[in-house]
């Protein structure tokens, strides 16, 4: 088991890494460093007719290198790192296919440079390999610094049954990192015409499977011996107020669940998860549903 990281040969960002860093020192799980390099061609033949390869090759050797002294100046100096260097046509495929070659736990990547500093905002490749990805992807705000070991786990979660079973997947996770979890569900209040049509029933029918669903994760979590800090509704008039209720400290990671309509056993973001994902401040851990796992 492993932890992956990947980053490109320019090290435009370092908040990947230092998630990355910041998860192995905390899990105690070797990390892996993946420099990958895109190639578009992907073929040594092609690039020969023309008589590059050799050139390449050299260009190759030296960004790699470059790219994998700088990614190892961020990384805290108790931890250390395996290093590869991969080349391919599509950058999530290359790093899913590390993370199976490594047996990885996480697959951990930054945030879009174009994004706002302090928030998680997806890239091309961010953003394929979180819709492909069959293990956990762990994304990192810009700007984001390594403070300190992980210290709590925030798991967001719908009443759904889905949701009830990422139980087990959370469980391990903060065993592995020997931290308790917060159970929390986002409650956006509507402000519309339509929501006059809601009734207090309906409100009221909605937080009582709230709160059956928060008792059966904190059961699971605590027959795992992880120990559960509290559960709440965190609700507010938009996603901007209403993911900045809980009081995130620093150490948090904040964890969702894939959407439960994607056609495989892979992560796929649904409406509430891309929305939670884009405006949280602290860390997010996308876990991908398990085929057979939703109605346990």
């Amino acid at each position: 088991m492993s932890i992956v990281v990947g980053f490109g040969p320019d090290v435009r960002s370092t908040a990947g890494l230092r998630l990355a860093g910041q998860l192995a020192r905390s899990t105690g799980l070797p990390l892996v460093l993946c420099c990958v390099v895109h190639d578009a061609f992907d073929a040594p033949g092609l690039r020969d007719a023309h008589h590059v390869d050799a050139e390449w090759r050299a260009h190759l050797q030296s960004s790699a290198k470059e790219a994998i002294a700088a990614a190892r100046e961020v990384l805290p100096a108790e931890v250390t790192a395996e290093t590869v260097v991969r080349t391919g046509r599509s950058v999530p495929q290359v790093l899913r296919d590390e993370g199976a070659r490594r047996h990885a736990e996480l697959l951990v990547a930054g945030s879009a440079t174009v994004g706002g500093v302090g928030r998680i905002s997806l890239g091309s490749t961010t953003d394929r390999l979180v819709h492909s990805s069959a293990v956990p992807v762990a994304l990192a705000p810009r700007g984001y610094q390594d403070d300190g070991d992980v210290r709590r786990v925030v798991l967001a979660v719908e009443p759904t049954r889905g949701d009830v079973a990422l139980a087990d997947q959370v469980a391990a996770f903060a065993g592995h990192l020997g931290v308790e979890v917060e159970i929390v569900t986002f409650l956006v209040r509507q402000r519309s015409a339509n929501a006059a049509f809601v009734s207090s029933g309906v409100v009221r029918a909605w937080r009582e499977e709230v709160a059956q669903a928060h008792r059966e994760i904190a059961d699971r979590l605590r027959a795992r011996d992880v120990t559960v800090a509290g559960t709440r509704i965190a609700e507010a008039e938009s996603w901007s107020d209403t993911v900045r209720v809980p009081e995130w400290q620093q150490g948090d990671l904040l964890v969702i669940g894939s959407s439960q309509h994607g056609p495989m056993a892979s992560v796929f973001l649904g409406s509430t998860a891309a929305r939670i994902l884009r405006h949280s401040p602290v860390p997010v851990i996308v876990l991908p549903r398990l085929r057979g796992r939703a109605d346990q």
